[in-house]
């Protein structure tokens, strides 16, 4: 694989809902499994996937599903290890009192990218907001940005 990514979950759940920026979504994935790109997550996109998928009322077992299609092609689940969690740990810690910090959640994804030198794509740009200080982020509407160099 030539080039890695790391793709919050809520990017791959716009796979199955309904939202305006779902064909964003969709032709990212598309394209990073037609550039033999690889997608890098933590292990908590799997829970989270799912967790969406329930409360969405959307068949869990399709979003399932879904994700071993996914991790066939070009999806590895990676469990962090300490140095990542450390550094989704400092990114925590910037943000603002009245605007929040970011959760470790979203943090664990920016500093898996962080760490293996690679974009985290994004829809929360909120916590872009808080945290584009460390680099490696690009929303989901600016995807194609980062593969045009």
């Amino acid at each position: 694989m030539a080039k890695q990514v790391v793709i919050d979950s809520s990017v791959f759940c716009k796979l199955f809902l309904q939202e305006d920026d779902r064909q964003q979504a969709i032709d990212l994935i598309v394209m990073l499994g037609e550039k033999d790109c690889q997608i890098i997550v933590p292990s908590l996109f799997l829970y989270e996937v799912l967790s969406v998928a329930t409360m969405s009322s959307y068949p869990t077992e399709l979003a399932n599903d879904l994700l071993i299609q996914h991790q066939k092609i070009n999806l590895k689940l990676i469990e962090i290890d300490n140095e990542t969690i450390h550094k989704a740990i400092e990114i925590t810690k910037k943000g603002h009192q009245n605007s929040g910090y970011p959760s470790f959640y979203d943090s664990a994804y920016h500093a898996l990218a962080i760490q293996n030198s690679s974009q985290f794509i994004t829809a929360d740009k909120r916590h872009k907001a808080k945290a584009q200080q460390f680099g490696y982020i690009t929303m989901l509407a600016d995807w194609e940005t980062i593969f045009s160099v």
